[in-house]
C-alpha cells in the first residue's frame, strides 16, 4: 500500500520526499515499478472495475448480492467476496 500511494502521490510531491514520509527506499519504490501485476492483482482490478460500473449504473442502490448476481451473468467466476478478497 505504501509503494501504491506514493505512486499516486509523485506527481504532486518528490519522491524522494514520499519515501522518506512512508519509510521505504527509493530502490524499492522503483523497483515495485518496473514488477509488472501479479495474474491475481491483473484479475483483482478488472472485477473492481465491473463492481464500479455496476453500481455506477445502478445510481448506488446495488449491494452486494445484486452486483454477484450482475458479475455472474457478465461471466465473472467466484464468491459474493470475490470484490473484496486481498
Amino acid at each position: 500500500m505504501r509503494y501504491v500511494f506514493i505512486q499516486a502521490e509523485k506527481a504532486r510531491y518528490p519522491v524522494v520526499v514520499l519515501c522518506r514520509v512512508m519509510a521505504v527506499t527509493r530502490s524499492g519504490f522503483y523497483a515495485w515499478c518496473r514488477h509488472p501485476l501479479s495474474r491475481r492483482a491483473q484479475e483483482n482490478q478488472a472485477v473492481l472495475v465491473q463492481i464500479r460500473h455496476c453500481h455506477h449504473e445502478s445510481d448506488g442502490s446495488y449491494g452486494s448480492p445484486r452486483i454477484h448476481r450482475d458479475l455472474r451473468a457478465q461471466g465473472f467466476p467466484g464468491s459474493v467476496d470475490i470484490g473484496w478478497r486481498g
